[in-house]
C-alpha cells in the first residue's frame, strides 16, 4: 500500500516538473524540443580583413555588442578591431545578408591615432592600446539612441553609430574593466580596476584636455569633473571588477534599480542607484566572478523540482507563482567552473536580501552556492530560452536547466562541425590548440523575454564571441543561420566589381586627358608652334 501510495506521487511530481515554464511564460514547445535534441551550428561572421584573402591579414575583436530594433531582435553587431577600428556585421534574421560586414570606420578611431601617422605605425600602436586591458565587457550598446559605448584603456568613448563618429570621449582614473547594459535615461555604470562610476550619458561632451585646470595643493574638489561621475564614486578595496549587472525594473524614469558588481573579490556588491555611491550591502560568494546575469522568474532550487519525487506538486506551483528574479554568477572556485544562482523576491522571507547579513541563514531564500559546473573555469553565462548556457575555458558551451545543475546539451567549439570552421581555428585546432568562449549574446532582448512574446521558430540563436578574436552565430536545425563561405565569395565578386568600375573610370578619365591635350596641341599648332 505505501509503494502503491509513494507511486502515485512520484507520477504527480513528475507531471508537475515536466513543464520547464513559469505562469505567464509563453513558450513555444516545437522550438524549444529542436534547441534541446536538433543538430547545431556555428556561422562565422565575415572576417574583417585587410588586403588578399590569401594573405590572412584579418584582424581580431576586441569585445561586441548588439543593436536590437524595435521588436527587440538582433539587427546589427558592433565589435571594435585590434586596429582601432568598429566593424558592424548584419545580424538580423529577416536579412538575406545576415553574416556580412556592412560598415567599418577608419583604423584608428578609438585609440585616437589619426592619419598624422604612417599606417603601420598607426596599426601597431593601436593594436598595443586596444588590446593591453583585455576586458570583456568593454563594449555597451545603446538600441534606442542607437549609441556605443567602448572602452579603451582608462578612456569611455561614445560614438554614434549611425554616422560612426566619437561623440565623447570621458577619462576614467583607472583603465575599465567592466561596463553595464547601456539604457537610455539610465546612467551607465562604468567599473575599473579600483573604483565603480555612475556616467550620465545625457551630459555633454567633456571639455578637451588642453581647457581643464589643475588644483594647486589637490584635486579632490575637480575628480568629478575629471572623470565625469554621475552621483560620486565608489573606491573598491580589491581590484577587479569584471562584470556589472543592472537589475530589470519597470521604473527606469525615476533612477531606481539595483546594481551588482562582480569581479575577482569574492563578495557581490549591492548598490541602489538613488543612493549611490552608498553600498548597500554585499552577497558573499568565496568565488571569483567573471559575468552576471538575471532571469526574471524566480529561482526554484534542483530539491524542489526533482530532488524530492514525493514532494507536493503544490509546492513547485507556489514557489513558481512568486514574483521576483534569479541573479546567476559565474566563475571559478578553488580551481573548478563553480556557477551560483540567488533567489531575488520583495519579499523577505524569500529573497537574499543583500542589505541583511544573515541572508545565508534565511531558511525560506532559495539560493545554489559555489557549484560546481566544469573542470576549468566558467568565463560567460546567458538565458537561452527555458535554459541557462555557460561557457568554460576548456572550449565547451553547456546547456542547463535553470535550476543550473540539470544537463540538457553540450558541444565544444574546437570539435564543430567541418564545414563550419574557420581556416585559422582549424590550423590552431591541428596544432594542439583550443579556441574558448569569452561572451554568450542572445540574439533576443532580454526585454522581450520579460514581456512573455513569442519569439518566431529559428531566431533564438546565440552569438559567440571567441578568445580567438571571431563572432559567430550558434543555431539549431538542419541548415545554419548563414554560410560564410558564400558571404566570402560575394564579398571578393563585390570588391573585383568595384575595382573592374574604378578601371574603367579611370581609363575613361585619362581618355579625356588625352583627348584634351590632343585638341590643345592642335589650336597650337594653328598659331605655328
Amino acid at each position: 500500500m505505501q509503494a502503491h501510495r509513494n507511486a502515485h506521487k512520484k507520477k504527480s511530481a513528475l507531471l508537475a516538473n515536466w513543464d520547464p515554464t513559469y505562469p505567464g511564460e509563453k513558450i513555444n514547445f516545437y522550438r524549444d524540443f529542436i534547441q534541446r535534441h536538433a543538430p547545431y551550428s556555428i556561422s562565422w561572421f565575415q572576417s574583417a580583413r585587410h588586403g588578399h584573402r590569401d594573405d590572412n591579414l584579418h584582424r581580431e575583436a576586441t569585445g561586441a555588442g548588439i543593436l536590437f530594433d524595435g521588436n527587440a531582435m538582433a539587427d546589427k553587431l558592433v565589435a571594435p578591431l585590434e586596429d582601432g577600428s568598429i566593424s558592424i556585421w548584419d545580424a538580423s534574421a529577416t536579412s538575406e545578408q545576415r553574416g556580412s560586414m556592412v560598415a567599418r570606420t577608419p583604423i584608428g578611431l578609438l585609440p585616437e591615432r589619426g592619419a598624422d601617422l604612417d599606417q603601420d605605425t598607426r596599426l601597431t600602436q593601436s593594436q598595443a592600446i586596444m588590446t593591453e586591458t583585455g576586458a570583456v565587457e568593454c563594449v555597451s550598446i545603446d538600441s534606442r539612441l542607437k549609441k556605443g559605448y567602448f572602452a579603451v584603456r582608462n578612456v569611455l568613448n561614445e560614438v554614434d553609430l549611425e554616422t560612426l563618429r566619437v561623440v565623447s570621449r570621458t577619462p576614467y582614473p583607472f583603465p575599465i574593466t567592466a561596463l553595464s547594459e547601456a539604457h537610455h535615461s539610465t546612467p551607465l555604470t562604468v567599473g575599473t580596476n579600483w573604483t565603480v562610476h555612475l556616467h550620465d550619458t545625457r551630459k555633454p561632451p567633456s571639455v578637451p584636455p588642453a581647457a581643464r585646470t589643475e588644483l594647486i595643493g589637490g584635486t579632490a574638489s575637480f575628480s568629478r569633473l575629471e572623470t565625469g561621475d554621475f552621483g560620486g564614486h565608489v573606491s573598491l578595496s580589491q581590484p577587479g571588477a569584471l562584470s556589472i549587472l543592472h537589475l530589470p525594473t519597470t521604473r527606469e524614469w525615476d533612477g531606481n534599480g539595483d546594481i551588482w558588481v562582480a569581479g575577482r573579490f569574492t563578495s557581490m556588491l549591492n548598490f541602489d542607484r538613488r543612493f549611490f555611491p552608498r553600498l548597500r550591502g554585499t552577497v558573499h560568494s568565496g568565488a571569483r566572478l567573471s559575468c552576471l546575469t538575471a532571469v526574471p522568474h524566480p529561482f526554484v532550487s534542483h530539491e524542489l523540482r526533482l530532488g524530492r519525487p514525493y514532494s507536493s506538486p503544490s509546492l513547485l506551483r507556489e514557489a513558481k507563482s512568486i514574483a521576483g528574479h534569479t541573479l546567476i554568477a559565474a566563475g571559478e572556485y578553488k580551481g573548478k567552473g563553480s556557477i551560483e544562482l540567488y533567489g531575488l523576491s520583495a519579499d523577505p522571507t524569500r529573497s537574499i536580501n543583500s542589505s541583511d547579513n544573515r541572508t545565508t541563514r534565511n531558511n525560506h531564500a532559495c539560493y545554489q552556492n559555489r557549484q560546481t559546473a566544469s573542470s576549468s573555469k566558467l568565463l560567460a553565462v546567458a538565458p537561452h530560452g527555458t535554459r541557462l548556457v555557460f561557457s568554460d575555458g576548456d572550449g565547451v558551451m553547456k546547456w542547463v536547466e535553470r535550476d543550473g545543475s540539470t544537463p540538457v546539451r553540450d558541444f565544444n567549439i574546437n570539435h564543430e562541425p567541418h564545414n563550419s570552421t574557420p581556416p585559422i581555428l582549424s590550423q590552431r585546432s591541428e596544432a594542439g590548440w583550443g579556441d574558448i568562449v569569452q561572451k554568450i549574446m542572445p540574439t533576443v532582448s532580454t526585454s522581450l523575454q520579460r514581456e512573455a512574446v513569442d519569439v518566431p521558430l529559428g531566431e533564438d540563436n546565440i552569438i559567440i564571441w571567441t578568445g580567438d578574436g571571431k563572432l559567430g552565430m550558434v543555431g539549431f536545425g538542419r541548415s545554419p543561420a548563414f554560410d560564410a563561405d558564400a558571404l566570402e565569395g560575394v564579398a571578393e565578386e563585390q570588391e573585383a566589381a568595384e575595382m573592374r568600375t574604378k578601371e574603367r573610370e579611370y581609363g575613361a578619365e585619362m581618355r579625356k586627358a588625352l583627348e584634351q591635350q590632343a585638341r590643345e596641341l592642335r589650336w597650337l599648332r594653328g598659331y605655328g608652334l
